[in-house]
């Protein structure tokens, strides 16, 4: 009712209306009446609404991470095809250094990924089995065990062909509801699983950077987290420490492009180049960056650092 409360200074005026009687204080009544009556409409309307457009978008929100991560569990035990699990070990490097126990929960995030979340080419056509594989395969490496609902706000990968229209001096984008991804790069540098510039895992920790406030600032947690205080201290240490190592001529794990900084302040980029650093340069970054790499860790919840390469079937 407190939009309605400026309306109440009106009531003295018309009282004095009503009480002189005639024709004037049975005019006052009707306005008051009216007055009320549609400031009760109003605030009826509100309230069945939830309280306006923040509410019921969050809402929305929250009912698709929910779906999402209830779709995850059905998916329990399901495995990928021969086939599919070909596809993958021959294009994806980081495949032969994941864990074993970790290949069930990505397999699973897999089936769930490319069930829901569209994936075209060229934004005219549907990209093709291989594509959709290998993006679903690396952007589910990033949650394998963090929920499927990290995703809540994806709305469709855009793959292209070598320039992305619009973004032609890019290799990828993201915003939160949409990943742009130059397939020509993609397929150049998937196979290299140290190098640190790994394009699908760089855009979609975008994507979970933006997901819990719609900006891009290297916290990928809410304002309201207990972490979100830690997160803020180390993204303006780790960003000093990063820029310091490539003004002095240093080579670093987390790459040059980690420093960029917006007109606003906010390092949108440490984050995603710290993602990409921690699952392709684990051992670098655990000695390099202690304190990142353990954020890193505890947020993903996996230990790149103690991963070895191995034979898989």
């Amino acid at each position: 009712m407190k939009k309605f409360k400026g309306w109440f200074l009106l009531l003295p005026l018309l009282y004095g209306n009503c009480s002189g009687g005639g024709g004037a204080g049975e005019l006052g009544l009707v306005v008051l009446c009216g007055i009320l009556g549609f400031g009760l409409l109003v605030w009826t309307i509100e309230k069945k609404n939830g309280g306006g457009p923040r509410r019921t978008s969050a809402k929305m929100t929250n009912q698709r991470g929910v779906f999402l991560d209830k779709l995850l569990k059905q998916k329990k035990g399901l495995r990928l095809g021969f086939k599919q699990r070909r596809i993958i070990s021959k294009n994806i490097g980081l495949y032969h250094w994941l864990p074993k126990e970790l290949l069930n929960p990505w397999e699973e995030r897999i089936l769930a990924f490319l069930e829901q979340f569209p994936i075209t080419h060229m934004k005219t056509k549907n990209a093709t089995e291989e594509m959709r594989l290998l993006v679903a395969a690396e952007a589910c490496l990033l949650i394998v065990r963090r929920p499927l609902s990290d995703y809540r706000h994806l709305q469709v990968v855009h793959l292209w062909k070598d320039e992305i229209v619009g973004s032609e001096d890019a290799r990828g984008t993201a915003t939160r509801h949409e990943v742009n991804l130059s397939w020509s790069y993609l397929k150049k540098t998937i196979r290299n699983a140290r190098d640190g510039h790994n394009l699908t895992l760089h855009e979609f920790a975008h994507l979970i950077d933006f997901a819990d406030d719609g900006v891009a600032q290297s916290i990928p947690v809410s304002a309201h987290s207990e972490d979100h205080k830690e997160w803020q201290t180390l993204v303006d240490q780790e960003h000093a420490r990063l820029m310091q190592a490539y003004e002095s001529g240093k080579n670093y794990s987390i790459r040059a492009y980690g420093g960029y900084e917006s007109i606003k302040g906010d390092k949108p980029e440490l984050f995603s180049c710290g993602t990409s650093a921690f699952f392709e340069r684990g051992s670098r970054l655990k000695r390099e960056c202690p304190k990142i790499y353990e954020a890193l860790k505890k947020f993903y919840g996996v230990d790149p650092a103690s991963w070895r390469k191995q034979k898989k079937a």
